[in-house]
């Protein structure tokens, strides 16, 4: 079996080569009409952001790897490395009893980097009780319009049926084709789908291990530079180190063959292309026009999001971690939060509070963002209780006021819309002919919604209720004279205004 993959992965390199060597001859194919993308920033431009990612108001994805054994967050295979320093969000539960990662590494399970090394938490990982089903009717319940995994993290194990990551949800760990089962799921029930990539650091992510490990011991051992990446001289700045041709013709098959398998109708790659010494332009240009072409084959329309500057936004979408933008935007944006304090399991994986997530979503979908919530599942393959009770309250809440959200536009950029972004506790969306006042405070008599000047007759509701809501104009304010007498739902809400005249 490994014979074949290396002869697999021999036959993948001879192919990049050919790519980017005919990368002229693809540009000439593309002129011709033989190609609708080609392998330039220009005519990958051409690619539209879909309808659907644009109508869109949340996503789910999880952190869930390797690392979700010793519960030390994401970043702890780096981290446990650094006797000196390397803790994360995720380290909350463990600092009254060790000093740093590396110290609970090594009084738990033995030193780390001669005694035992990431790698030694793999077979640990077993997804005993993990049912992708369950999962995706969780997200379809809480209201996620796209759901999907990380399919790869940073440590560089991949969480998939692979042909080029030695390091792999099949053939370690539990044994399953995490990505194809949850994608399935996902679309089963009724979900468009999302896979991220966090690979490209794993060129520097082990790093510590390689200055901490003697030679030729776990990370500096070449047999595990499948999972570690390979060897190279470290002399202290963390990733100013080259690329290897190798590992970046690795990344790009890796991207390929998610892409050919599981077909994701959106792809985020978080950090790296625009650093300097990272994965070659020819690789992700080469990569983007092939998941477009393809995708145009399939009839399915996908998008692409990126993280900072390393895309350009003509081919893909912003995506800003744990941010908000203070005003609306004509494009449409992403966040990527986590559900509670940290982005992978660790005892204090507890739901933030559900008041603040809704928060989150109405504010970035009322300036044209997109939210994508990310949840901590722990390495059996469980969700954790109040992370699934959050869910559920947000379902709950969703069921009632999805409307004023999905499918609908920033009110300043709508004829009919409002002069403001914001007004005190009041976020605006706007569809069709009407205006949707959100409030993220609880409403009492009167409503005051200044900026806002419904249609004559017009009838003002408050979703989740069927009564006509009593209303006056003070000059450019709204005035809501009473409001129904039970409030439809807790956390935030919205109230449903003509604002233009139906058309004939």
């Amino acid at each position: 079996m490994k014979a074949i993959r290396i002869f697999s992965v021999v036959i993948s390199i001879l192919l990049m080569a050919t790519i980017i060597s005919c990368n002229k001859k693809e540009q000439s194919d593309a002129d011709s009409g033989n190609a609708p993308y080609e392998s330039t920033w220009k005519s990958l431009a051409r690619h539209e952001t879909p309808e659907w990612y644009e109508n869109a108001v949340l996503g789910i994805y999880f952190h869930w790897g390797v690392y979700s054994v010793p519960a030390f967050g994401c970043w702890g295979g780096r981290n446990m490395y650094q006797p000196n320093g390397g803790t994360s969000e995720e380290w909350g539960h463990l600092k009254d009893k060790y000093s740093n990662t590396y110290d609970y590494v090594k009084q738990v399970y033995g030193e780390p980097g001669t005694e035992f090394g990431y790698k030694d938490f793999i077979p640990m990982f077993k997804a005993e009780k993990w049912d992708p089903d369950r999962w995706a009717e969780l997200f379809k319940e809480a209201g996620a319009d796209f759901a999907g995994p990380v399919a790869i993290h940073h440590d560089g194990f991949a969480m998939w049926d692979s042909e080029y990551a030695e390091y792999n949800a099949m053939d370690m760990g539990p044994r399953r084709d995490v990505v194809g089962e949850i994608l399935q799921a996902v679309r089963k029930h009724g979900m468009k789908t999302v896979a991220t990539f966090h690979q490209y650091t794993n060129w520097f992510f082990f790093n510590p291990g390689r200055k901490l490990c003697p030679e030729g011991m776990d990370v500096n051992n070449q047999k595990y530079a499948g999972l570690y990446g390979p060897v190279h001289e470290f002399k202290g700045n963390w990733h100013k180190i080259p690329f290897s041709e190798s590992f970046q013709k690795a990344w790009y098959n890796k991207v390929i063959e998610v892409i050919d398998k599981y077909r994701p109708d959106q792809i985020w790659f978080e950090i790296g292309f625009s650093d300097p010494d990272c994965i070659g332009e020819n690789y992700v240009k080469s990569a983007l026009a092939h998941y477009f072409n393809t995708a145009e084959k399939w009839g399915k329309d996908v998008v692409v999001t990126h993280k900072a500057d390393d895309l350009p936004l003509s081919v893909s979408v912003l995506d800003l971690e744990w941010e908000r933008l203070h005003e609306a935007k004509p494009n449409v944006w992403q966040t990527d939060i986590p559900i509670g304090r940290s982005w992978a399991y660790s005892p204090d994986a507890i739901c933030r509070p559900v008041n603040d997530i809704i928060d989150g979503i109405v504010d970035r979908k009322s300036k044209n963002g997109v939210t994508l919530l990310d949840v901590a599942p722990k390495a059996d393959g469980t969700l954790p209780p109040s992370q699934i009770e959050g869910l559920k309250k947000l379902g709950e809440w969703m069921k009632i006021n999805k409307e004023a959200l999905y499918a609908a536009k920033p009110a300043p950029f709508v004829a009919g819309g409002v002069d403001v972004t914001e007004a005190a506790s009041v976020r605006f969306t706007m569809k069709g002919n009407f205006l949707y006042a959100i409030d993220l405070e609880e409403p009492s008599s009167p409503e005051v919604i200044p900026g806002v000047k419904p249609i004559k007759g017009s009838e003002i509701r408050m979703l989740g209720s069927n009564e006509n809501l009593p209303w006056h104009q003070e000059g450019n304010k709204l005035v809501i004279e009473e409001l129904p007498d039970s409030l439809p739902c807790d956390y935030a809400w919205s109230f449903k205004i003509q604002v233009l005249q139906q058309k004939l």
